[in-house]
């Protein structure tokens, strides 16, 4: 078991990627009472699904209420219309058209109050006409006109899956839900009897089952995670593999460390475990491992093939991603073709290091000499922080387990020796295990002692291409005098674009309605396919980057580019970042799982990490629940903390960047920027002198 302690050393970020504070006195109307008591409750800490009806005259909507991930009974109440609700939450509405509010209430707390609107009798009555159903749950629909006359559908929200409904005799209108809600959160049913329609909405609520390595069952996928943070004795870096029942267990796994407490490289077997999933997709998983119990990881699903993640116990503090794995996939681990790499964390000193690069998988198991090439930078290994390109890269891997995906890999370049030290076993070799997630995404930890660098390898495109487009990217590391900085931003390729830097809570930011990125120009060595991205915003200040492009399939489908980042100028010690091309620039509509990483700026810089779901309302507004790992600073773990009303988010401008979007509660507040890079994904950069933090917005299916 890992044990906390404040770490003062800057973590570099594993991934680059609300409630309404108020008092309403309740009248004492409708099915229940006030909340008991002089007092009145607090909105906050309690949730009503759905979160709004459309209903006919007449017809019924069942509301359930929750607390976290766990449903609760509350004290219904109308506040206002004719309708009635029952102590279950079955909410009958009245004969005329009319708009009604209820609200659940249980102990000091009240959800906001939920608006029914209560339109025309449709042709062909269906009940319940609204109602909330966990993923993976079947709901029982009725009709007037009966089995023998109705005929059911369910209607696809775009392309996701809405679900199945039955027909038949003596069998129809049971609906049952996908593991994964769909991109707008519900689906339509329709009731046809006699050349007339009918219709009810469903809301799909994440659930345990949405977290399933079993849903098919003649092709189990099993699920890799990977993070990386502090704990008492320094950076670590873990990745890994498990199995997920549906059913709130995790059945077994593996996983390696490397760095902190666990004294070298290590593997160790992911035991029986547990996990509670809510439906707003935070989940918390309770870990036991051969190493024991303690561990517990809590993330948030954006659908149920993928989550951003932190470690939230008082024995460490990291963030990183948990990724659906292709099991099809494993025995074609590095199949024949380009790959760029990125990877950051430290040295066996103790510096900050990054390194992003290119190799050739040539089918035989490995990547010869003369098509791999890297940059490395180790912000301390000599007084000044060491920058390094290198063409003699290459090395090897083996063939994954076929139930983990789990294999190794080895890199040797004579800089891991000059610049790391690398000299026990093959000089200049550094060794890595690697988990498959599909044909074009392997996560790698460093299994030797030279260092602790994890991150990623992604199939690329041939080493012709260079960047085109807009770019949206953020990066973090260590300045010259090794405090944390981030950056992020959006440019135009070849042209100008806009540029946030937050240097140990010193800001730069470009001018309201303006840029500030004067030219950005990536320049490609078409021998290598090593991209020389040079970024200027005065004549006196410009920023360098070695850039390597990666492809990779985001959820609409469509095949685009990213790049893995390293900074190489003499303005940085070291940065690791990511850009993505753009394609599309709109503000963020809809629910996301965020996940923010890095430090606080008081107390010794000490880490932090957070994660959440956010919905972004009407006018800016943001409503949402955050965890917070604070154990470095406070000493505290934030579990579950609404937003206050202080949250907000702006619509994005020049290149498709939004500031402020603000994360507030009544612990902390975050001021941020965003970065769109299309319409389910963002990256984000704080930008208040109180933390440096980057992360990314994840929308959720």
């Amino acid at each position: 078991m890992r044990k906390f302690v404040m770490c003062k050393k800057f973590g570099l970020s594993a991934v680059l990627a609300a409630n309404i504070t108020a008092v309403l006195l309740l009248s004492a109307c409708g099915s229940g009472s006030g909340g008991g008591g002089s007092k009145p409750p607090v909105v906050g800490g309690i949730t009503v699904y759905p979160g709004s009806a459309n209903i006919s005259e007449n017809s019924t909507a069942q509301f359930t209420a929750y607390s976290g991930a766990t449903v609760v009974s509350p004290t219904w109440n109308v506040l206002s219309g004719a309708g009635t609700i029952s102590s279950g939450g079955l909410f009958t509405a009245p004969g005329s058209e009319e708009t009604d509010t209820i609200q659940a209430v249980s102990g000091s707390n009240a959800s906001p109050p939920i608006t029914i609107n209560v339109v025309a009798t449709q042709p062909v009555a269906v009940n319940p006409a609204a109602i909330a159903v966990p993923a993976g749950a079947t709901q029982q629909f009725t009709s007037a006109t009966g089995c023998a006359s109705t005929t059911w559908s369910v209607v696809p929200a775009g392309t996701s899956n809405p679900g199945t409904i039955t027909n038949g005799a003596a069998s129809c209108g049971l609906y049952s839900a996908p593991l994964n809600p769909p991109r707008s959160g519900s689906v339509t049913i329709i009731a046809t009897s006699g050349g007339n329609n009918g219709s009810a909405t469903v809301t799909i609520l994440f659930s345990n089952a949405s977290l399933n390595s079993f849903a098919n069952a003649a092709n189990p996928q099993p699920y890799a995670v990977a993070y990386s943070g502090h704990d008492r004795s320094g950076f670590f870096s873990v990745a890994g593999s498990f199995m997920a029942d549906g059913n709130g267990n995790i059945t077994g796994g593996t996983e390696d460390v490397i760095g902190g407490s666990s004294n070298g490289p290590m593997s160790t077997p992911i035991q029986a475990s547990t996990y509670t999933v809510g439906p707003d997709g935070r989940t918390t998983a309770n870990i036991t491992t051969g190493l024991g119990s303690g561990v517990i990881w809590q993330f948030v699903l954006a659908a149920n093939q993928h989550a951003l993640m932190i470690e939230f116990d008082k024995n460490a503090s990291g963030s990183g991603t948990i990724d659906q794995q292709d099991a099809g996939q494993f025995s074609g681990a590095f199949a024949l073709g380009n790959y760029a790499l990125g990877l950051s964390g430290f040295d066996a000193k103790g510096h900050a290091t990054g390194v992003a690069g290119r190799v050739f998988a040539n089918g035989n198991q490995t990547f010869p000499l003369g098509s791999g090439i890297l940059d490395l930078n180790d912000s301390g290994s000599s007084s000044t922080p060491t920058n390094v390109t290198d063409s003699q890269l290459q090395g090897g891997f083996t063939t994954p387990d076929p139930a983990t995906g789990r294999g190794t890999l080895t890199l040797n370049c004579p800089s891991f020796d000059t610049v790391l030290g690398a000299t026990t076993g093959i000089t200049g070799t550094l060794s890595f295990v690697y988990y498959v997630i599909d044909a074009t995404h392997l996560k790698v930890v460093e299994a030797d002692a030279t260092a602790t660098l994890s991150g990623d390898f992604y199939t690329a495109p041939p080493i012709s291409a260079n960047m085109a487009g807009t770019q949206v990217f953020v990066v973090a590391g260590a300045d010259k005098s090794g405090n944390p900085f981030g950056m992020g931003g959006a440019f135009v390729t070849s042209g100008t674009g806009v540029l946030d830097l937050n240097d140990q809570g010193t800001l730069t930011s470009p001018p309201k309605g303006g840029t500030n990125i004067t030219t950005a120009t990536p320049t490609l060595d078409a021998t290598t396919g090593r991209i020389n991205l040079a970024m200027s915003i005065s004549a006196s200040t410009s920023f360098q980057f070695a850039a390597y492009l990666f492809n990779y399939t985001p959820p609409d489908g469509l095949p685009s580019t990213g790049a893995v980042l390293l900074e190489i100028d003499s303005h940085m010690a070291v940065g690791n970042g990511v850009a993505f091309t753009q394609t599309g620039a709109s503000a963020p509509q809809g629910s996301f799982a965020v996940n923010l990483a890095g430090v606080t700026l008081s107390g010794g810089n000490g880490a932090q990490d957070i994660d959440g779901q956010l919905t972004t309302g009407n006018s800016g507004v943001l409503t949402g629940t955050v965890d917070i790992n604070d154990a470095a600073n406070s000493g505290n773990l934030v579990s579950g903390e609404p937003l206050t009303s202080a949250s907000t988010i702006a619509t994005v401008g020049i290149n498709g960047r939004g500031n402020p979007l603000t994360l507030a509660n009544k612990f902390e507040t975050n001021t941020l920027s965003y970065y769109v890079i299309d319409e389910n994904t963002a990256l984000l950069l704080e930008m208040d002198s109180n933390r440096v933090m980057t992360g990314m917005l994840a929308s959720q299916f």
